[in-house]
């Protein structure tokens, strides 16, 4: 049982290198009964310090992120990945777009700046934040230039610090031989001084490095209009550039200005020296963020030292102990990159410039994000606290408006269970809900469903225990793996009821968590037509949600998985992977991204495929879960064991019928990371009893190496559909299937009565025949042929 219940949420809105710090400090130091939310619309936060670099092609672009999720989970905090356009005060909420309202005891905001759009036109050009779509088009754009042989002129608008780095880090990734001298960088800068803010000996410098580079400068041209074909300036000047690049001063976020925060001039919170806005629960800091009375110039390094004061004062403020004022360094040694590793320091009138100085940037930078790197991610043990330190916690004021959460014994029977208020405001507060055929559903003891005439009713159950932090996240992904049952008959969901255990927290939290629980399960149910027509609760040792799901449907418009005929084609519309993936996470191994790219896939429907397979004469269906591929394929082929497939003993099994398969392994679509995951061990917990399954494979020795193997038995959370399609419908149907939005949708095996290939056949009890070839066209004439 978790030994601190959460009482309090702490909620950071933005991934930026002051919220960075606090999380990595957290890590080290957590404060049992606060919960921890980030919420960030990216799962990397950029290091801007090394953007010049990665341009330049000194770093990768992961080498210069901070895998956001990985931090949260070394913090012991959750990632949510969601945009905030909005805040209420008053009401302590924090609006996300596409989903419900997140509400928080303490907010923080640390959401950065973009540079200014003010300049007409400015949609033509390219910012240099957000990092990642600027890192997109710059690999784009690379290509391109080496795809057409065709001079290219660029435009860099804005000469502080960061358009300097910009413009000879791209002068030097773009210089001869490779690119054949085609390209032409241009500096533009409305001020006279490049960079402003530098003394003259740093300028000095910095000239001299972009003359080397042949970077051409535009000191005065205040720049007013861009054009596809170029810049105008205010004065009727004209310079002709094919692409622009923005690195202008920093803007605000436009949304800021309804948050009913203070702003100043510029749309940038105003906040105290505590780092605290008008607000006294919600704090800002970085570039966000705006000092009363001395704004401070927008830096990591200014951003990176409040981490620290940030920290402290969200603890003292639950804890009710005093602030920490925010002492900024007015005085920095400031080191800008020159492109070719080198790099110019400035600091207090004083000025250098050599490879000595990039080196010893380069080591300061990579230390700085090996720190988020190195840090366990390993589940935190609570430790149980002592009664003279839990008094302690309760004296300064951190258990007092929800004590009478944590202070009773835990209760079994329906007294374990949250109140039933908790749940009644939760399913009051969804979104509305409509259907024929559900006569009574939470007003009543009992939903009251009515069936309509001629139809069969499906029934099924799943649970899940929750494989990400975000409980609407989880709702969501719970739903769509309960209705790919459905699905999989091609049956029409109708109604759900739901079966939700969730963690001992105060009240107020357990409240907030069952909302955003149901609220995402939910939203999946209505895009299906479903109702959820009631559910229990009750409280245990982690978040899980059930969902028993019905379905109607005609007699005959019924798919069932064991109906496969031979000279069929096997297509699967989902790539494979999720159990490694996420068994990666768990260890905190894999990469942010793949798990982005996994969770697009689980929340795909497979409602639009299962129509399709309709209307394509799929024989058999089934959907990817528990069992893996192999399992759930020999399920198609009636393998009758003396237990489940996937499980002990598969290797006695038999035949119920001759049917066997060729499975083309080199044709399975993987997620990225899944090969890179498996091949490390990185495994389901579930893997192990599935790899009972190789037993039927003829050909096993071949491919005990092969890195494809594993992934044939992982296990699937909203995997994709397994069907079994005659091969005159297949190219058709595959072309359906991504027209839908089914891009990883492919032919994988084919099922055949014969040997699939010269070597004696070892007879039914191996069924399936693992193939290098995915020529499934070849294998369909030559099956015409004989069985003719």
């Amino acid at each position: 049982m978790q030994e601190h219940p959460h009482y309090q949420d702490i909620v950071l809105v933005g991934g930026g290198h002051s919220h960075a710090v606090v999380l990595q400090k957290w890590a080290e130091h957590p404060l049992p009964g606060a919960r921890l939310t980030l919420v960030s619309p990216q799962v990397q936060g950029a290091y801007s310090n090394m953007l010049p670099g990665m341009v330049a092609g000194h770093y990768s672009f992961n080498e210069m992120h901070i895998d956001l999720p990985r931090l949260c989970r070394a913090a012991g905090a959750r990632f949510i990945q969601a945009c905030a356009h909005q805040i209420d005060p008053e009401n302590n909420r924090v609006s996300l777009l596409g989903r419900p309202d997140l509400e928080f005891d303490l907010l923080s905001l640390d959401v950065g700046a973009t540079p200014s759009r003010a300049i007409s036109g400015s949609e033509l050009a390219i910012p240099v934040k957000p990092v990642g779509h600027f890192h997109r088009y710059w690999q784009q754009l690379k290509q391109q230039i080496q795809a057409v042989h065709e001079p290219l002129r660029i435009g860099v608008v804005g000469g502080g610090a960061g358009g300097c780095e910009l413009a000879m880090a791209a002068a030097w990734a773009l210089e001869e031989p490779v690119y054949s001298g085609r390209v032409e960088i241009h500096l533009i800068h409305a001020g006279n001084r490049l960079p402003d803010g530098y003394p003259l000996l740093a300028r000095k410098l910095i000239a001299r490095e972009l003359a080397r580079l042949k970077v051409q400068v535009h000191r005065s041209w205040q720049v007013a209009e861009i054009t596809q074909s170029g810049v105008h300036s205010d004065e009727g000047q004209f310079l002709p550039v094919d692409k622009v690049m923005l690195c202008t001063e920093a803007a605000a976020p436009p949304w800021l200005a309804e948050s009913g925060l203070m702003l100043d001039g510029n749309g940038f919170v105003q906040v105290d020296e505590y780092l605290r806005t008008n607000h006294p629960l919600i704090f800002a800091a970085g570039d966000a963020a705006s000092l009363v009375p001395a704004p401070l110039p927008k830096s990591a390094q200014h951003a990176l030292a409040q981490g620290d004061t940030l920290y402290h004062n969200l603890r003292a403020s639950l804890l009710e102990q005093p602030l920490r004022r925010y002492q900024p360094r007015r005085e920095f040694v400031s080191l800008l990159t020159c492109g070719d590793r080198r790099a110019v320091a400035a600091c207090c009138g004083l000025a250098a410039a050599g490879n000595t100085l990039w080196r010893w940037k380069n080591r300061r930078d990579r230390k700085f994000t090996a720190r988020f790197r190195t840090l366990s991610t390993l589940p935190q043990q609570w430790q149980p606290a002592s009664p003279h330190r839990w008094l302690r916690t309760a004296a300064h004021g951190i258990t007092q408006r929800n004590s009478h959460s944590v202070a009773g014994v835990p209760s079994n029977g329906c007294d374990a269970n949250p109140g039933a208020d908790i749940l009644q405001r939760a399913l009051a507060d969804l979104p509305q809900q409509q259907s024929p055929t559900l006569l009574h559903g939470t007003d009543d003891d009992a939903a009251v469903i009515k069936l309509p005439a001629g139809k069969l009713l499906l029934q099924s159950s799943d649970q899940l225990r929750a494989p990400v932090a975000d409980p609407w996240l989880f709702g969501r992904l719970a739903a769509l793996h309960a209705l790919s049952n459905l699905f999989a008959m091609h049956a029409q969901p109708v109604t759900a009821q739901a079966l939700v255990t969730l963690p001992r927290s105060a009240p107020e939290l357990t409240a907030r968590d069952l909302q955003q629980l149901l609220d995402g399960a939910v939203r999946e149910l209505n895009q299906h037509h479903c109702v959820l027509s009631g559910g229990h609760t009750a409280e245990g040792a982690e978040l899980q949600l059930g969902l028993t799901v019905n379905g109607i449907a005609d007699p005959q418009q019924l798919l069932h998985k064991t109906n496969v005929r031979a000279g069929d084609c096997l297509i699967l519309t989902k790539p494979l992977g999720i159990g490694t993936l996420f068994a990666a996470e768990g260890l905190g191994r894999a990469r942010a991204r793949w798990l982005q790219q996994a969770l697009e896939v689980m929340l795909q429907s497979n409602a639009v495929a299962a129509d399709i397979f309709a209307r394509n004469h799929a024989s058999a269906l089934t959907d990817i879960t528990g069992f893996g591929l192999l399992g759930h394929l020999l399920e198609m082929l009636q393998w009758q064991g003396s237990s489940h497939p996937g499980q002990t003993e598969i290797s006695s099994g038999q035949y119920a019928s001759r049917l066997g398969a060729s499975l083309f392994a080199d044709a399975l679509p993987l997620l990225p990371g899944a090969t890179f995951c498996a091949e490390r061990g990185l495994l389901s917990n579930l893997h192990r009893q599935n790899t009972h399954a190789y037993h039927a494979l003829q050909n096993l020795a071949a491919w005990q190496a092969q890195p494809h193997l594993p992934l044939l038995v992982d296990p699937q959370t909203c995997g994709g559909l397994l069907a079994s399609v005659p091969a005159a419908h297949a190219d058709e149907c595959v072309t359906s299937l991504h027209a839908a939005g089914c891009r990883h949708a492919a032919v994988v095996g084919f099922v055949d009565e014969l040997p699939t290939t010269d070597e004696p056949f070892t007879g039914p009890q191996q069924p399936v025949y693992l193939a290098r070839s995915g020529d499934w066209k070849a294998l369909a004439r030559r099956y015409t042929e004989v069985v003719s």
